[in-house]
């Protein structure tokens, strides 16, 4: 137990490292550029820096193509995703489908919540439909496991962004199920939280 006079200044060292990024780099002090809010839905758009925080993509790590991933804590956006996704838990994919154009493919991964949410969750879905086009940086780890991917589990990361239309999409990036992620996220948003204003 810590007395309240310890726990002052363990607060003041947390939010110390609250703003410190990977690697010593400081992420509150980096400009990113203004992101687009869609007037309609007031979703932000999928652009810019957003891009890259919600890549659509499936690093190797989660699928089995490298045993010694970094470590989640050297990844520079996973603090943001857990702090800026609508919801982080861990899924299992439950369908996979192809859809073929002439020689062009894309993936649908249909998800399923299953676990308790790693952060509060700001949408209710208990299943998502992830899409992966030729584009899309998951697209290779998704055609080299294609329908083994069905019974994977990750912890997925997904936000809301407009649409074309206004409409709400989904983005997204899955990481490896493993404890280590797991305690990364909930660190980050301990973090987030203590240095909220």
């Amino acid at each position: 137990m810590i007395s309240a006079a310890g726990a002052a200044p363990l607060r003041l060292a947390l939010a110390a490292l609250a703003t410190v990024g990977p690697a010593g780099g400081c992420i509150a002090d980096q400009e990113r550029p203004a992101t687009s809010v869609d007037p309609y839905s007031g979703l932000p758009a999928w652009e810019g820096h957003a891009v890259e925080v919600f890549d659509d993509n499936i690093e190797p790590a989660a699928v089995g193509f490298s045993l010694d991933g970094p470590s989640p804590r050297s990844d520079p956006f996973l603090r943001e995703r857990a702090q800026t996704a609508d919801v982080v838990t861990r899924v299992r994919v439950s369908t996979v489908t192809v859809d073929s154009i002439g020689e062009q493919s894309s993936y649908h991964l249909g998800i399923q919540v299953a676990d308790a949410a790693l952060t509060t969750p700001r949408v209710q879905d208990r299943s998502f439909e992830l899409h992966i086009r030729p584009t899309s940086r998951a697209f290779g780890v998704a055609k080299a496991v294609d329908a083994r991917l069905r019974g994977l589990t990750f912890i997925a990361f997904i936000r809301r962004f407009a649409g074309e239309a206004g409409e709400p999409e989904f983005h997204w990036h899955l990481s490896p199920d493993t404890a280590e992620v797991a305690a990364a996220v909930k660190e980050a948003v301990v973090l987030g939280e203590l240095s909220a204003p």
